[in-house]
């Protein structure tokens, strides 16, 4: 059976194994014996819908991704295989900011929830979070805690994907109306919020980094919904582009009983994922 944040990119098939063989059919590129991998590859839709393919020994794995028009300057580096951790900068040394369909909307700084230090006037610290990589050897892989040395990105893809059904409201109002929006201040998450439970674990010293997933609680405020059409299976998608702690775009299944629309607050675990634009690039390494 297909996963949830697949169907959400409208990967739709009787088997995960079909989906690949059909992907691979399609077009995938990528490259084998890489950086410790023995396969590195993607199938990206016409659609903007991306399937990774991950093989570093065992078995094949997948990731769920896909082509994002919100961009931000970023530093990262990997955990592990697939998983990184992601700083997102605000403009000034090493690029500006892109915020693509975006407009001039605000950004919720969330840096003071992880470290409450910050990093300068020419590198503030608009977010961190633990998110999915499909291109990972373009990262490195950290050290010990406090000795890593991240890559700088000018335009990392930021986006997500669904890993459940989302909820839907209408208005941010709406939300905060609701028992998840009123919840008191001190566990409420406001309309534009982005969180990774499992930093906050790993700094309060409950959780390892060989522990951490890139799970994620958003809520998101809608700016624009674009349906689209997977061409590799035929069936349509929603990509979402909105305002969490920064803007970001959201894949979600075209048949929610409720779509959202422009001014909805969509509240959802997902998982981030990132990229720093080689597969649209077509740069594969050698």
């Amino acid at each position: 059976m297909i996963s949830f944040d697949l169907h959400s990119l409208g990967f739709d098939a009787s088997s995960l194994d079909e989906l690949v063989s059909a992907a691979v059919a399609g077009g995938a590129a990528g490259a084998q014996n890489v950086d410790g991998f023995a396969l590195l590859a993607a199938y990206t839709d016409p659609s903007g819908a991306r399937l990774g393919l991950i093989q570093s020994g065992g078995e094949l794995d997948t990731i769920a991704s896909l082509v994002c028009p919100t961009t931000h300057p970023a530093e990262v580096f990997r955990y592990s295989e697939t998983l990184a951790q992601v700083d997102v900068m605000a403009p000034g040394r090493g690029g500006g900011l892109s915020r693509a369909g975006i407009g001039a909307a605000g950004v919720i700084s969330s840096d003071s929830i992880f470290s409450g230090q910050g990093l300068g006037a020419e590198r503030e610290r608009l977010a961190r979070f633990l998110a999915n990589v499909d291109d990972p050897v373009e990262y490195p892989l950290g050290g010990e805690p406090g000795q890593e040395t991240p890559k700088e990105i000018e335009h990392l893809r930021v986006g997500a994907v669904p890993t459940e059904f989302p909820k839907i409201y209408d208005s941010e109002e709406a939300y905060g109306r609701s028992e998840e929006g009123s919840m008191g201040t001190e566990l409420s998450f406001s309309a534009g919020a982005l969180i990774s439970p499992w930093l906050l674990e790993i700094s309060a010293g409950r959780a390892t980094r060989e522990q951490a997933s890139a799970a994620a609680q958003m809520t998101m405020v809608v700016q624009k919904v674009e349906k689209r059409t997977n061409e590799l299976t035929g069936v349509d998608w929603l990509r979402v582009i909105g305002t969490t702690s920064i803007p970001m775009t959201l894949a979600l299944p075209a048949d929610l009983p409720h779509t959202p629309h422009e001014g909805s607050v969509i509240s959802a675990t997902v998982t981030p994922v990132v990229s720093s634009g080689t597969w649209e690039g077509g740069q594969i390494w050698g």
